[in-house]
């Protein structure tokens, strides 16, 4: 069995004390508490123990001295660490408070949310992107609005396309006071910069508006053209909706909003679909009537009737492509890639787009993307 170091150095300071006290003719004090013992033998013992008692102080000043030094070092480590690792939760923290990008330079991170026209546009930047050199990395299908907005502002992707109207009232919460597309989309713009110093670039031609659609049958039936008719038979019929329209944005451009504007709307029965799932409950007999945006392919290639919006509930829904502006600072050049992208863009042209990835032939987002890059002349 060892001993441990400062039990044997306690024994001899033990037996230098007892032959010290013997040699002075201390018969009272014969054992003596050791953390008095070295001071005791430097004070009391004759010469002929003097280097046997300095030895023992000596080697218990070393061991103080010892252990003083490995304290303090450890104390000064300890102090180091502590420094070191406050200083990076004073970074973190900093790092989290700026929400700069979390992209390497020269990398522009692009998003989408969870819908065919979001992702393909999206797809369409990043290619037009890519080919003007940057290194492009893609996070789509991020969900709804709530979800991309939180992504952009943390710095998580470095910009994403979204709509004007959906801006206005579903981020900035801002009533709207005009369907006048320009007037929309400065308000916007102003707004973003000074609340969340995020650049909206120049808007597509193109705009996908809220609205409500039913198949030619049950618009024969009901003499349905206008969502002001819909408004009043609607209790006769079953509503496939999606969740953000009867749920977080149902009174701003949902259907909360829709009877606030023309009054009735109070379906038979109301279900909540998955944004790509919501027209085959349509088309299934599994509800009559059904959330859709006027630039979605399955309108024409179902042959379905989008109903006029003829009290103009919702607001125009242009989109454009939201750039965190040190992004866009670093790399001033992504601007007028992305602006030439949106220009190309209208109702018609984004809808057919929409339906070569929805529709039968079930072409991938990026190879769709591509040809109609190809066909505008932004990539050889």
């Amino acid at each position: 069995m060892k001993f441990k170091p400062y039990v044997g150095l306690a024994l001899i300071l033990t037996l230098l004390t007892t032959i010290l006290l013997a040699a002075c003719g201390d018969a009272t004090n014969t054992v003596a508490p050791v953390a008095t013992t070295a001071a005791a033998a430097a004070t009391t013992a004759p010469a002929a123990t003097t280097a046997a008692a300095t030895t023992a102080a000596a080697t218990t000043a070393a061991a103080t001295t010892a252990a003083g030094t490995t304290a303090a070092a450890t104390t000064s480590a300890a102090t180091t660490a502590a420094a070191t690792t406050a200083a990076g939760t004073t970074a973190a923290a900093t790092t989290a408070a700026s929400g700069t990008s979390s992209a390497p330079a020269g990398t522009i991170v692009v998003g989408s949310k969870n819908f065919t026209e979001s992702i393909l546009t999206s797809e369409m930047y990043a290619q037009a992107l890519e080919a003007a050199g940057f290194k492009v990395v893609r996070k789509f299908d991020l969900g709804t609005v709530d979800i991309a907005q939180a992504a952009l502002v943390k710095g998580d992707i470095s910009l994403y396309p979204e709509y004007t109207g959906t801006a206005l009232l579903n981020v900035l919460k801002e009533q709207k006071t005009t369907n006048d597309p320009a007037a929309v989309y400065k308000q916007v713009a102003t707004d973003y910069l000074s609340k969340f110093n995020l650049v909206v670039l120049d808007p597509a031609p193109m705009n996908d508006t809220n609205g409500i659609a039913v198949t030619k049958a049950v618009a024969d039936k009901y003499n349905l053209k206008t969502l002001s008719d819909l408004s009043k038979v609607a209790d006769q019929l079953r509503f496939a909706a999606i969740p953000d329209f009867i749920g977080p944005r149902s009174d701003t451009d949902g259907l909360g909003s829709l009877q606030k504007t023309y009054g009735g709307f109070k379906f038979k029965d109301v279900k909540s679909y998955e944004i790509g799932l919501r027209y085959q409950a349509l088309l299934n007999n599994q509800a009559d009537a059904v959330v859709a945006f006027s630039t979605d392919g399955e309108i024409s290639g179902y042959g379905l009737v989008l109903l006029q919006d003829d009290k103009q509930n919702f607001p125009p829904y242009q989109f454009a492509p939201v750039v965190r502006k040190d992004v866009l600072d670093a790399n001033p050049k992504i601007k007028d890639v992305l602006n030439a992208v949106s220009a190309k863009v209208t109702t018609e042209k984004i809808s057919a787009l929409n339906w070569k990835v929805d529709g039968p032939d079930k072409q991938e987002a990026q190879d769709v993307a591509k040809a109609f890059l190809q066909s505008e002349g932004i990539l050889k």
